[in-house]
C-alpha cells in the first residue's frame, strides 16, 4: 500500500499505464473528480472508471511519462509526456501522437480525490489522411 502522496500517485500513473480501469478505480476516492484540459469536471468513481474504460479505448496505448514530481502535503504536481494512438472504426492507426503535459493530484486517505490535466488537446483527433469510413444508408 503506498505511504505518502507521490507514492500514491505514482500507483495511480501505473494503473492508467497498464489500461487497467478496475485497477484505476481502485486508487479513486468514491466522490473522486477529474478536470480535463478543457476545464470539465466529472465525478464520480464508477462514472471515471468508464470514463477511462472508453478513453483508453479511442487511445490505445496511451502513457503518462513523469519527468518531474513534487507534493506539497496532499498535492502532487507532475510535469511530463501523455501520448498514445488512436482507434478509429475499431482499427488502431499506426500513427501516434505526444504532447507535453501537466497534472495536479490531490489525495486523500491514499487514493486520487482530484486529477487535473493540463495540456494542448488537438491531439485527440486522428490525422487527417484516415477519414471515417462512410456509413452505409439504407435505400
Amino acid at each position: 500500500m503506498p505511504k505518502n502522496s507521490i507514492e500514491v500517485v505514482q500507483a495511480f500513473i501505473a494503473a492508467i499505464n497498464a489500461a487497467d480501469p478496475a485497477r484505476i478505480r481502485a486508487c479513486m476516492t468514491e466522490d473522486h473528480t477529474f478536470t480535463d484540459a478543457l476545464g470539465v469536471s466529472f465525478s464520480g468513481a464508477a462514472k471515471m472508471q468508464l470514463g477511462w474504460q472508453h478513453f483508453l479505448h479511442a487511445y490505445p496505448d496511451y502513457q503518462i511519462t513523469m519527468n518531474k514530481i513534487f507534493a506539497e502535503g496532499n498535492h502532487v504536481a507532475l510535469f511530463g509526456e501523455a501520448s498514445g494512438g488512436w482507434r478509429l472504426d475499431d482499427e488502431v492507426l499506426p500513427e501516434r501522437w505526444t504532447v507535453s503535459a501537466a497534472w495536479l493530484a490531490q489525495v486523500e486517505n491514499s487514493q486520487i480525490k482530484h486529477w487535473t490535466v493540463f495540456c494542448d488537446t488537438t491531439w485527440v483527433h486522428p490525422p487527417a489522411k484516415h477519414p471515417p469510413k462512410p456509413v452505409a444508408r439504407e435505400q
